[in-house]
């Protein structure tokens, strides 16, 4: 386990940032990557064997990194942000003990915990969090 409940309560909106972010970015690169795909037979079709064969290599080669992709473009608008120096500090230390995929997948789980089991006001105080934000919780 690489984060803690507390972390990701401080930590709460840029993490819940990161990960759609990531979601959409992953999604457009298998988009991209399956258009490739479809690129190199229809290169193939027309007689362009190599031609198909560096299309295909390249989107196979992109499709094998995309969770990596994914999450490092998902995380480019935040350098320089001061907020989510923790977060981002926190995730590379993951992403150096495990793959990208496992690392979301526990901030994911972390962040559908929180909306089950919202934090106390204790929590809330230990994480510098006043009040809990509007449109946080579960909707009724």
């Amino acid at each position: 386990m690489h984060f803690e409940r507390d972390f990701v309560i401080r930590n709460r909106e840029v993490l819940e940032g990161i990960v759609a972010r990531s979601h959409r970015v992953a999604l457009g690169i298998f988009v991209l990557t399956f258009s490739g795909y479809g690129a190199a037979v229809w290169l193939w079709f027309q007689d362009n064997m190599w031609g198909a064969l560096v299309v295909a290599t390249v989107s196979y080669l992109v499709f094998r990194q995309f969770r990596m992709l994914a999450l490092g473009v998902a995380r480019m608008p935040l350098r320089g942000d001061p907020q989510a120096v923790e977060a981002l500090r926190a995730i590379d230390v993951a992403l150096e003990q495990d793959k990208p995929h496992p690392v979301l997948a526990e901030v994911e789980a972390h962040l559908r915990a929180l909306e089950d089991d919202p934090p106390t006001a204790d929590e809330r105080a230990a994480a510098g969090q006043d009040e809990p934000k509007e449109g946080s919780g579960k909707a009724d």
